[in-house]
Order: C-alpha cells, then sequence, then structure tokens
C-alpha cells in the first residue's frame, strides 16, 4: 500500500509526499517533523501525521495551531480514502492510494532525507514606486508567479495603505489564516452573523501568499487602497452591510463578492459612487477571468474602470 499527498494548492502546489505501509511520518514547517515543509509559514512545527499500516490511511492533528481540515472539517483524527482533501496551513492536498508495487519511490521517514526550504519570510519595498503599466512585473515579490507579481504590483503601486475585505464563508480557514497573520483584522459584522472581515496588508505580509495564491480567482473577496487609517476604513464598510428596502425590511449587501461589485458599483451614479468610495481612492477586483483584475477609480462622473493584464 502506498499513500501519495499531492499538493494542490497553496505555496506547496506540485509537492508528492509519499507513504508506505507500516510508517507514519508526521508533516510540519520544521526540521521537527519528519517531513519539513518550510515554504507554507502557516504551518504548525509539527502540524499533522500520516499513518499507513497497509489496510488503511489515517490522519491525526498534532495540536496544529490553525487546525487539520479533511473534506472542509476540522478533524482531530479520521480515516481517509482515495480523492479526500486535507488543508492544513496554506495548503490543500489531494490523497491518492495505490497498491505497494505501482510505485519503487523511497518511503518517506524520520531517517529519510529531510526537504526543507526557508520561505523568504518578506518583501523587498521598492525604493520608488511609480505608476502601474498594465503588465508590468516588478522583481520585489520572491516566490510568487509573474502574473501573481503584477498583481501585487498592481495592488501597492503607490503609498497608500492596503486593505482587504473577505469573505470566510468562501474558504474554511480563512478565519484562522487571518488569526495567525499577524495582522489587523476585524469583523465587519459586530454580531458576527455575516463572516465578511476587513484586513489591513503590509506590503511584507505573509498573509499575501495565502490570499493572492489561494483567493485570486475564487471570490473571496475585494481589495481597496486608501490614505485612512483602518477604523475609519472599517467604519466606513460597515454602513453598507446593511440595507433596507421600501418597505423596511433589512437585506445583507454582499458587496465584497466580486461579482456583486463588478455588476453594482458601475451602475452607481455619481453620488452613489462617491459614497460608496467614501475614502477609498481605488478598488481592485478579480474579473471573469483569473488572468484579468479590475481596478475602479472614482471620477467626478462616476466610477472608472481599468482591465489589469496580470501577465
Amino acid at each position: 500500500m502506498l499513500v501519495i499527498l499531492e499538493a494542490t494548492a497553496g505555496p506547496l502546489a506540485g509537492r508528492k509526499i509519499e507513504v508506505r505501509a507500516g510508517t507514519i511520518v508526521r508533516i510540519g514547517r520544521t526540521p521537527k517533523s519528519d517531513y519539513a515543509l518550510g515554504e507554507d509559514s502557516y504551518l504548525s512545527s509539527q502540524h499533522f501525521a500520516v499513518e499507513c499500516d497497509g489496510i488503511q490511511c489515517r490522519i491525526r492533528d498534532l495540536g496544529s495551531s490553525n487546525g487539520t481540515f479533511v473534506n472542509g472539517e476540522r478533524v482531530s483524527e479520521i480515516v481517509v480514502r482515495e480523492g479526500d482533501s486535507v488543508m492544513a496551513g496554506g495548503s490543500t492536498f489531494a490523497i491518492h492510494i495505490e497498491a505497494a508495487s505501482a510505485s519503487a519511490a523511497a518511503p518517506a521517514s524520520a531517517t529519510a532525507p529531510v526537504p526543507t526550504a526557508t520561505f523568504p519570510g518578506g518583501f523587498q519595498r521598492p525604493e520608488a514606486p511609480g505608476p502601474m503599466i498594465t503588465g508590468e512585473v516588478r522583481l520585489e515579490w520572491p516566490g510568487f508567479s509573474r502574473p501573481q507579481s503584477s498583481l501585487l504590483s498592481a495592488l501597492f503601486k503607490d503609498d497608500l495603505h492596503v486593505y482587504a475585505v473577505v469573505d470566510a464563508s468562501r474558504d474554511s480557514r480563512i478565519p484562522a489564516f487571518l488569526d495567525a497573520s499577524g495582522e489587523s483584522y476585524a469583523s465587519l459584522d459586530p454580531d458576527m452573523k455575516v463572516p465578511a472581515f476587513m484586513v489591513h496588508l503590509p506590503r511584507e505580509s505573509r498573509l499575501l501568499d495565502v490570499l493572492i495564491k489561494d483567493g485570486w480567482s475564487h471570490g473571496w473577496g475585494f481589495y481597496c487602497a486608501t490614505s485612512s487609517a483602518f477604523d475609519e476604513l472599517c467604519a466606513h464598510w460597515r454602513n453598507y452591510l446593511t440595507l433596507h428596502t421600501e418597505d423596511g425590511r433589512k437585506l445583507t449587501f454582499r458587496f465584497w463578492d466580486p461579482r456583486v461589485m463588478r455588476a453594482l458599483v458601475p451602475m452607481m451614479s455619481a453620488q452613489e459612487g462617491a459614497d460608496f468610495f467614501g475614502p477609498v481612492g481605488r478598488l481592485l477586483v478579480e474579473a471573469g477571468k483569473p488572468e484579468i483584475g479590475l481596478e475602479i477609480t472614482l471620477t467626478p462622473r462616476g466610477s472608472r474602470q481599468r482591465n489589469v493584464v496580470l501577465v
């Protein structure tokens, strides 16, 4: 029996971990684990174990900070099967189970060579950020692909503060990511009934790794740039959490959904646009295709959109 964990999303995408019958492999961020994955800064030092007894495969959480999830459910210990999805840290793994003869690869164990990598841990601040050119790629974003670097360059093209508004219902890991990031964040709903959060994103934030690599094109939310402080912007967006119909009914306005923003903001009048933007200088939201971003700014005549080609 051979169990293969294939990383399908996150900073480890493409990595495969093999576990043979009769072995236990502890996976985490540091060499304290049997299999160290330093690229994923959201993993605990020892995050979860994969136990294979030749008949079944079991996933066991090792007291991790952010939890281990199987098929979207947080688990302490569970038997997994072919095709199951395991989420840990900022990575997602697909489970593949094969007969022992299907592979001649050496087992991953405590005595096997331990592959390690050190995540850069931060980004170099450009000395003089200039205006964005569609498709421009800067080189200050190690660990990101060219399209992802284009997106980051578009976000941080000036000295404004960058914030994200994200919907935790889109991915069960989002609250854990926010909590572990160390960044300033707050719920837009004081009653916590609506799972929308605003988070501040410095250029060096490790949260960018998850938001850009996992969240982009999956409807997690949108980004905005402003000179305003955290509390002022949070209060502004909270004003739009609930709308009232003509007959007095309350409705949740899911303005953070990229589909809603793409449809409604261009239809706003000049005054409605000015009210909605408030202290915000510009918005950046995913378009219908992952290789296109949509930057929205405000003019005296209303909102203006332009595509940002991520190449």
